[in-house]
């Protein structure tokens, strides 16, 4: 069905690739990375309930930390380390009260089991088989590490890409809805980004336009793999990966559907702008500060995609020394006029992603938080809105309450909308049959 808009309840929506939800959440203390990595993967109840145990050091500075969601009630819990194993508080990152305890069968190399007391009932999960294969390519001097995981079964499965959103992420936060699809019979490729886990490069100075090669490669390995079906590959992607899934999309015969989870509608200069003026906002700057700090913003973005008028650049810059609105832009320094920074800075403004998705034709599934603190969700609805009318056959999902990362009551007891991931892949896997 075309231009389909689904406006839910929380209770029923989708989620993927978790986001910490404060910089200022308590410590959990950290678990031995061996240790952290042997634990985590996907477990099951006797009546078929899944939750994963996910390692969340890339959005904890590298410190081993484990975090159970709960697909079908949405809550997440950091597992404190103790004596008899584990156990999770009231809040995600709340030690007291506790709610429950898991204690690891850890006599093997892979705990195949864990027992999950709570309320004085005890219950017996175990981790949900799935196969894992190696990930490794050399790609226009990278080399890009990650891991497949894939159903039981001889296949032939279909298979997607996971593509992450900012930052230094590896496979790790990933595998959470990764694992999962696999429960749904979706053999999915999660990768470090360079620079980061097993890859070599940088993240940081990739534009847009060569992280979607390192997708293509990606995809194309994925297709040449025994089991795979690769008439039916799929992408899914997040955040910063919404500029990237739809480019490659757009460009290969392959792709039977994408999934772009808080993805923008609109050039990214338009997003930055956005989010930079409303996290001075959030700091108290009054708006004749907040018009100087977007005006320095606009010359830098223009300067990085046009080359011209430096000269206006370094005005919006001066007089600005130790003043709130030039701390806020986080650029310290005015780079050279000739600097290589503006090439990068242009790599990451330049590509629209409406030119992109003008050009599918497959089922495309945007899912947009209503309190999204980065995407406005009125100007996305409404650019999405524009991309139907032309007949682009994209559904709308829209979750009420929700933050950037898909999550509720982010300030108090963050979690995700209940039944939320199980519908995302339920979508997923028809669309793929």
């Amino acid at each position: 069905m075309f231009g389909v808009t689904v406006r839910v309840k929380a209770a029923s929506v989708v989620v993927v690739l978790g986001v910490l939800a404060s910089a200022q959440t308590p410590l959990v203390p950290p678990i031995d990375s061996e240790r952290a990595d042997r634990l985590t993967g996907l477990y099951a109840f006797e009546d078929g309930s899944r939750f994963h145990v996910t390692d969340l050091r890339d959005l904890l500075g590298g410190s081993p930390t484990l975090s159970i969601t709960e697909y079908a009630s949405g809550r997440l819990r950091a597992l404190f380390p103790n004596e008899g194993g584990f156990s999770a508080g009231s809040g995600w990152f709340r030690r007291d009260p506790v709610s429950f305890a898991v204690a690891f069968d850890e006599t093997t190399r892979h705990p195949a089991s864990l027992v999950w007391e709570e309320k004085g009932i005890r219950r017996t999960a175990r981790r949900v088989a799935m196969e894992e294969r190696r990930f490794v390519v050399t790609h226009e001097g990278a080399r890009l590490a990650g891991t497949l995981t894939v159903p039981p079964g001889p296949g032939p499965h279909p298979a997607v890409v996971l593509i992450p959103g900012s930052g230094p992420l590896t496979r790790r936060t990933p595998r959470y809805m990764g694992d999962l699809l696999t429960a749904y019979g979706i053999a999915a490729l999660t990768v470090d980004k360079r620079g980061t886990g097993e890859s070599t490069g940088s993240w940081n100075a990739l534009s847009h336009r060569e992280w979607a090669a390192d997708v293509h490669a990606q995809l194309d390995w994925l297709a040449r793999q025994p089991g795979i079906d690769p008439s039916r590959l799929g992408i899914v992607a997040g955040s910063e990966g919404g500029f990237v899934g739809p480019v490659v999309a757009a460009e290969r015969k392959d792709v039977r559907v994408l999934v772009c989870r808080v993805c923008s509608a609109l050039p990214h200069p338009e997003v930055i702008l956005d989010m930079e003026s409303a996290a001075m906002r959030r700091a108290g700057l009054s708006e004749p500060d907040i018009a100087r700090g977007v005006a320095l913003l606009r010359q830098l973005m223009r300067f990085a995609l046009e080359g011209t008028d430096y000269a206006r650049v370094l005005s919006a810059a001066s007089g600005g020394e130790g003043a709130r609105w030039r701390e806020a832009v986080r650029l310290r320094t005015i780079p050279p006029e000739n600097g290589a920074y503006w090439n990068t800075y242009r790599g990451v403004l330049a590509v629209d992603p409406r030119d992109h998705y003008r050009r599918l034709t497959i089922p495309v599934l945007a899912i947009l938080g209503e309190r999204d603190e980065r995407l406005l969700i009125d100007k996305h609805r409404a650019a999405f809105n524009v991309l139907r009318e032309g007949a682009i056959p994209i559904t709308l999902w829209e979750v009420p309450g929700a933050s950037h990362g898909l999550l509720l009551d982010e300030s108090t007891h963050p979690g995700y909308p209940p039944g939320f991931h199980d519908r995302l892949a339920s979508w997923l896997a028809s669309q793929l049959r």
